[in-house]
């Protein structure tokens, strides 16, 4: 299956699972190549653990043999002593050779080095004990032929087999680390070869399913908006996408069938008509390009293919909010009244706008609001009315600006009020027609004045719009008490 016919959710998950594949091996190559190190040291200390203790067995052996010497020949009543105590200590440090041991060579060797001293011990006890009663040349003829000639020859035989065995065993050592050090970086470049793979396949992959598809629809309902009503949307890309150049394209396909009727009728009608193409095939792969784009962005990928996921995202904001602005516009209102008060009404719009109000910098006044004055209304619908009136408001007004929102009950009406000090409005609105007049916000429909006075106009009040001051507009919402 090619990833033509994938989806945008199967795009990512593959994604991720590459990505974390990647994460997993480099993980996997480290930990191998932390572990192989450590045993490479723990081999080492080993192996100059026996290279120390071997040479400090063979320096007490002669330290040992000097106090005999000392005992036979100079008489020194304190050789015994010491005779002992390097007796202990090479002792000790044969058994800690036994315990460093890691190979059956080594331990052979160990042995046979320990059967050498012993051998010399035989010697030297005695002649350490019973000295005073040997003649001089009795002694003399002891060290010189049955332990120099002797014994220690066979020591210093077992001495240098196991220094061959531990020079050997240090050779393979250095010999293991120059291959790991070597292998080292050729295996971690395989994660680094791997990310690189993965981004240009998913520079290759969003750009061929997702932007260049969402480009060409982009294009189409450009197209179409002009009247181009024979333009169609190549269907290509991943499958939302090819499910909603299908739908733009029978959208095409209906208007240039209702052509003839779209232009005999007004606005109004035409944009009905509209309803049901707009809201069937448009609006239900938004949110899922949408998420999509927004999970691909990631700050890793090549800014060329950044900007075309942030096109993508403005191309579906701006879709949707012209659908939503085309549904509650067009869709007959049937006011559901109840009771309720202008402060719950502000408290609703502020909690709404709360995000803009901050982004802007703009504070909402609510000073000249009666929060107990209470209306019989559809509470929604006039949130909705004011929400857009007031939101035009806030994003005309400079940061550190206000908008204000009153509500006062003036004779048998309630009066609502909405200032602003943002330089004026760019057109006078008609408050008879309900088409959409201009719009000066990126995503604007020019929708939300009709639809105030729509709102009005079905709870038997009206709109009027009037300047405030030298640069500022005043909307007055009245409606019955």
């Amino acid at each position: 299956m090619s990833f033509r016919t994938l989806s945008l959710r199967e795009l990512v998950l593959a994604y991720a699972v590459g990505a974390l594949l990647l994460v997993l091996a480099t993980v996997a190559i480290g930990g191998v190549g932390l572990y192989l190190w450590q045993q490479s040291s723990r081999e080492s200390l080993r192996i100059n653990a026996l290279v120390e203790e071997t040479q400090g067995m063979r320096g007490s052996l002669y330290r040992q043999m000097k106090e005999v010497f000392d005992a036979l020949f100079l008489d020194d009543t304190d050789a015994v002593t010491q005779y002992r105590a390097y007796a202990r200590e090479i002792e000790v440090r044969l058994s800690t050779l036994r315990s460093v041991a890691g190979t059956d060579a080594e331990r052979d060797a160990i042995e046979r080095l320990g059967r050498a001293y012993n051998g010399i011990r035989a010697h030297t006890d005695g002649l350490i004990t019973d000295w005073p009663s040997y003649s001089l040349a009795r002694r003399r003829s002891l060290l010189d032929s049955e332990l120099e000639r002797g014994s220690l020859q066979s020591y210093e035989a077992a001495f240098s087999e196991i220094e061959r065995e531990l020079e050997l065993q240090q050779q393979a050592l250095q010999r293991r680390r120059a291959v790991l050090a070597w292998l080292s970086p050729l295996l971690l470049s395989v994660p680094l070869l791997g990310a690189v793979g993965l981004l240009l396949w998913s520079r290759f992959v969003l750009r061929r399913a997702m932007v260049d598809p969402l480009y060409s629809v982009q294009r189409a309902t450009e197209m179409i908006s002009r009247g181009s009503l024979d333009h169609r949307a190549p269907e290509v890309g991943a499958a939302e996408l090819k499910q909603l150049a299908r739908s733009v394209n029978q959208m095409a396909r209906d208007l240039s069938d209702s052509r003839a009727s779209l232009v005999r009728a007004e606005k109004q009608a035409t944009l009905a008509a509209l309803i049901p193409v707009v809201a069937h095939n448009i609006r239900n792969p938004l949110a899922s390009i949408r998420a999509t784009a927004q999970v691909i962005n990631d700050p890793g990928l090549p800014l060329e293919v950044r900007d075309g996921l942030q096109g993508i995202i403005s191309a579906t904001d701006r879709l949707e909010h012209w659908t939503h602005a085309l549904l509650s516009y067009l869709n007959p209102l049937e006011p559901q009244r109840a009771w309720c008060t202008a402060g719950t009404l502000a408290d609703n719009i502020a909690i709404l706008l709360q995000s803009r109000l901050k982004q802007r910098r703009v504070r909402l006044d609510l000073s000249q609001l009666e929060r107990g004055l209470e209306l019989s209304v559809d509470a929604q619908l006039l949130e909705q009315a004011l929400h857009g009136l007031v939101l035009n408001a806030v994003e005309a007004t400079p940061e550190g600006g206000a908008v204000a929102l009153g509500a006062a009950r003036i004779g048998g009406v309630v009066q609502i009020t909405i200032e602003d000090h943002a330089g004026g409005m760019p057109f006078t609105p008609d408050p008879q027609d309900l088409r959409p007049g201009p719009s000066t916000k990126r995503f604007g429909t020019g929708l939300g004045i009709p639809f105030a006075v729509k709102v009005c106009d079905v709870h038997g009040g009206s709109v009027r719009f009037e300047p405030l001051g030298p640069n500022g507009t005043r909307v007055l919402m009245t409606l019955p008490a």
